[in-house]
C-alpha cells in the first residue's frame, strides 16, 4: 500500500513538474469555457442586429471612416473581421499552450487550412440575419492572401453567408496596396457600398494607426470616435493577441519571449491611461 502511494505522489509531482508556464493559458480557457465570454459575444450581436435595422432605417447612416460624403444610393454592406470576430480559434490558442508553444505563420497556417474554426455564438444568426435583409457581408482579415481558399470553406461549412458574384473575403496581400491596416480594403468597399456596420475584435478593423503608438496613444485614438462604439462599430473581446499586446513592447514582434515579458510587467507598476 504505502507502494503505490509512493508511486502515485511522485507520478504527480512528476506531471506538475512537467506543466510549463504560459502567457495565454487563462486568456485561452476564458474564451473556450467561461461563460461570462460567450454572454458578452452573444450581447455584442444582439445590439448590433438592433443597430442594423435603424441603419437600414435611415439612408443618411454610414459607419466608415472611408466612406464618401454622399452615399445614399449606394447598396448596404457590413464590414466584419473574422478572426475572434465570427470564427473561434481557440483551439489553435489551445494547442500553443500545450505544446509550451508561441505564435508562427507556420503553425497558424497549418491550422487555417484545417477550416475547422467554429463560429462564434450569434455570429450564424446575425450574419444570415443581414444578408437576409439585403445587406452585403463583406470579410476583410488579416489572414494571408494564400489562406483565402480554406477560409472560405471555413466559413461555408460554417454557414456564414458567402456570394459567387464577387469576391467578399478580401485578404492580407490580395492586392499590393492591401497591408496589414485595414483601411485600404475599408476604402475599396466604400466605393460601391454604404457601409453600416464595422464589427471586429481589435481597434485595427475600425480606424487606421492602431498598430503604433503607446497603449496611451491607442486610447486616445479609440476616443476620438466615441460616438461610434455601440452604435455603428462593435468591439469584441480578445485577450489572447492583437495590436493591444504589441503596443506594450513597441509593435517589436521578432523579440524573444523573455524580453516581451519584461516590457508587459512594467507597465504592471504604471497607472493606467486616463
Amino acid at each position: 500500500m504505502m507502494g503505490n502511494l509512493s508511486l502515485y505522489f511522485l507520478l504527480l509531482v512528476t506531471s506538475t513538474q512537467q506543466v510549463a508556464p504560459h502567457d495565454n493559458l487563462n486568456a485561452t480557457l476564458w474564451m473556450s469555457h467561461a461563460a461570462e465570454y460567450r454572454m458578452i459575444v452573444l450581447e455584442i450581436y444582439a445590439a448590433a442586429q438592433r443597430s442594423l435595422d435603424a441603419a437600414l432605417a435611415d439612408p443618411t447612416w454610414h459607419a466608415a471612416l472611408e466612406q464618401g460624403e454622399d452615399s445614399t444610393a449606394l447598396p448596404p454592406a457590413i464590414i466584419v473581421d473574422i478572426d475572434e470576430t465570427v470564427l473561434d480559434n481557440t483551439p489553435y490558442q489551445a494547442r500553443l499552450v500545450r505544446e509550451n508553444a508561441t505564435y508562427s505563420s507556420a503553425s497558424w497556417h497549418q491550422w487555417v487550412m484545417q477550416a475547422r474554426a467554429r463560429a462564434l455564438p450569434g455570429a450564424k444568426a446575425f450574419l444570415q440575419y443581414a444578408a437576409g435583409r439585403g445587406v452585403r457581408v463583406f470579410y476583410i482579415t488579416n489572414r494571408n492572401a494564400q489562406d483565402e481558399e480554406a477560409t472560405r470553406r471555413n466559413l461555408v461549412s460554417e454557414g456564414l453567408p458567402l456570394v459567387e458574384e464577387e469576391d467578399t473575403v478580401l485578404t492580407r496581400h490580395e492586392r499590393e496596396e492591401w497591408g496589414s491596416d485595414k483601411a485600404s480594403r475599408r476604402a475599396y468597399v466604400a466605393q460601391r457600398y454604404r457601409i453600416l456596420l464595422l464589427l471586429g475584435d481589435d481597434l485595427n478593423d475600425f480606424v487606421s494607426g492602431a498598430r503604433s503608438g503607446s497603449p496611451a496613444d491607442r486610447l486616445s485614438l479609440a476616443r476620438r470616435h466615441e460616438d461610434a462604439w455601440g452604435s455603428k462599430w462593435f468591439l469584441f473581446p480578445n485577450p489572447t493577441y492583437g495590436s493591444w499586446e504589441g503596443a506594450l513592447y513597441d509593435f517589436e514582434y521578432q523579440r524573444p519571449t523573455w524580453e516581451k515579458r519584461i516590457e508587459k510587467r512594467r507597465y504592471l507598476d504604471r497607472l493606467p491611461p486616463e
